[in-house]
């Protein structure tokens, strides 16, 4: 299973503000850095977030890890890629929260929900 993740300075972020983009692939309870790019969000003009998202799709990911997501990104991404909500966990602790099934799946824009906005 490949799973990718938005992430500044071992934060996890949203699909249009990070840095980079992380992907690992878990298999027999382990993960392992597989794919690190830059985030093609910080070129983008309008719907930062969708390029990011296209990115990780061409490359066959099974999981997004997010900390916040859009109603445009969960519609882009529904019946391709789960998304999952991370909280204030670092990367680390989200991909092993992530293989302890520990974090919530999301499928509605969760902006509004864990931001106040």
């Amino acid at each position: 299973m490949k799973v990718a993740l938005p992430v500044t300075d071992n934060n996890i972020t949203g699909p249009g503000e990070a840095m980079e983009v992380h992907i690992y692939e878990i298999a027999n309870n382990e993960y392992k850095l597989i794919i690190k790019y830059e985030n093609p969000a910080l070129k983008a003009t309008m719907t930062r977030g969708i390029y990011m998202l296209k990115s990780i799709i061409d490359k066959n990911v099974d999981a997004l890890i997010v900390t916040e997501i859009g109603e445009p990104g969960v519609r882009f991404l529904k019946n391709k890629i789960k998304i999952y909500y991370s909280g204030d966990y670092n990367e680390e602790n989200s991909i092993k929260y992530f293989m302890e099934n520990k974090l919530k799946e999301i499928n509605i824009e969760n902006k509004k929900l864990y931001h106040g906005r």
